[in-house]
């Protein structure tokens, strides 16, 4: 009698907690932009208000296959509107500049190169990630030239060979035998001599070439002290900013999710609202990415053997935020009522009148087994803190590794 009991009580507490509520439903009713999957995602909701902003983050999940299509549409589509002065890549300063110059139409180095250490390391080994990239060097051929943008990479350095060569084709040839093949001498090296190379030869250097120089060396000599990708992107965004005259321009960025969490002191964008320095606090936006019903790439080995697809070095792992076991949004159920099955939909937060000004409901996470990292609500935010738009991605698939 009393396991009956006590079950009754569970599903009645699980079958509550499910339930949609009528006034966030009302409200995203009239602020929620639904787009079939297969459409080119072009969102019409976005307003003056919106484009207002100098500072764009996309947070995603970089293993689900909407991703990379949703930051080309997003960008292109701002782009065309305000014009971005610069896409921030999370990729290192080297990884940057060859991806820039592949964008801009070179060829020296094949783009698989490019990528082969990024960080986002299924973007190193996916067809769709670099797709993403191809069909950005084809959009950047188009566009006249008051719409071309730069591309720099801002996050700790990953691929050293990279580093090397971009020294060796930067300095002049009398030093590349200086140049050491092993990291940590390398850094050594560069403590040591380059800023002391970089005064004796800067005459030998247009501005660009030395800025960048500069910004190699502030990059080794970082590498050890700052072990936190958000800190170390942080901190070359602010020598970015100043070396760039960024005060006036649109920046873009797509990162991984929790890199674009305002609400924080220690995530990226948490750093740039907080700085006061900065004029970010209220000239960012972040748009953060949600998914239910959907599929995303894992190692194979990240899993317990009963979760994996045997035999396979990846599994497709099904993905939704409304699993209660792994990772439920408590209000989840408010966003699939105004939405659809196989559609990408904006939904804007932060609107006058809005609900999630004064909750933590679409936001706050609950699980019974711990799988994905959730992130505890910080006491006395809101929804609005940490992002003020969410892509509701529905019935999206995996990205799909390059086979060995």
């Amino acid at each position: 009698m009393k396991t009956s009991v006590l079950t009754t009580l569970l599903i009645s507490i699980l079958t509550f907690a499910s339930c949609s509520s009528s006034i966030y439903v009302n409200y995203l009713k009239e602020n929620t932009e639904v787009v079939q999957m297969s459409d080119s995602l072009q969102f019409n909701s976005l307003d003056n208000e919106f484009y207002a902003h100098n500072l764009f983050l996309v947070g995603e999940v970089h293993e689900v296959e909407t991703s990379p299509r949703i930051d080309f549409a997003l960008f292109t589509q701002l782009n065309e509107t305000i014009h971005i002065n610069t896409y921030l890549a999370e990729m290192d300063i080297a990884q940057g500049y060859y991806l820039q110059e592949y964008i801009k139409g070179s060829n020296e180095i094949e783009l698989k190169r490019i990528l082969k250490q990024w960080p986002v390391f299924i973007g190193s080994i996916s067809e769709q990630h670099r797709t993403k990239w191809m069909k950005m060097r084809h959009y950047y051929s188009q566009l006249p030239a008051h719409k071309k943008f730069n591309l720099v990479g801002i996050d700790r350095i990953a691929d050293f060979e990279l580093v090397r060569r971009l020294l060796k084709e930067k300095l002049p040839v009398k030093y590349h035998n200086q140049i050491q093949n092993v990291n940590d001498s390398l850094i050594s090296w560069s403590n040591e001599k380059l800023t002391t190379i970089l005064e004796k030869e800067k005459h030998e250097f247009d501005k660009a070439t030395l800025n960048l120089l500069q910004n190699i060396a502030y990059n080794l000599s970082h590498y050890k002290k700052t072990r936190s990708r958000d800190a170390f992107m942080y901190e070359n965004f602010k020598r970015l900013y100043i070396q760039n005259q960024w005060k006036d321009q649109n920046l873009y960025s797509g990162l991984g999710f929790s890199h674009t969490l305002q609400a924080y002191s220690y995530t990226f964008a948490g750093r740039l609202k907080h700085d006061t320095t900065l004029p970010y606090t209220n000239k960012m936006v972040s748009l953060n990415t949600l998914y239910v019903d959907s599929k995303l790439t894992v190692d194979s080995k990240a899993l317990p053997k009963f979760m994996q697809d045997k035999g396979k070095e990846f599994t497709k792992f099904k993905y939704s935020q409304d699993n209660r076991l792994f990772m439920y949004i408590q209000g989840i159920a408010d966003y699939k009522r105004v939405t659809e099955p196989h559609t990408i939909s904006l939904l804007k937060l932060d609107a006058e009148g809005s609900p999630y000004l004064n909750s933590t409901r679409g936001t706050k996470v609950k699980n019974l087994i711990t799988i994905w990292d959730a992130y505890d609500i910080l006491e006395g935010t809101s929804t609005t803190d940490y992002a003020q738009y969410i892509f509701f991605v529905r019935n999206a698939d995996w990205i799909k590794p390059d086979e060995n």
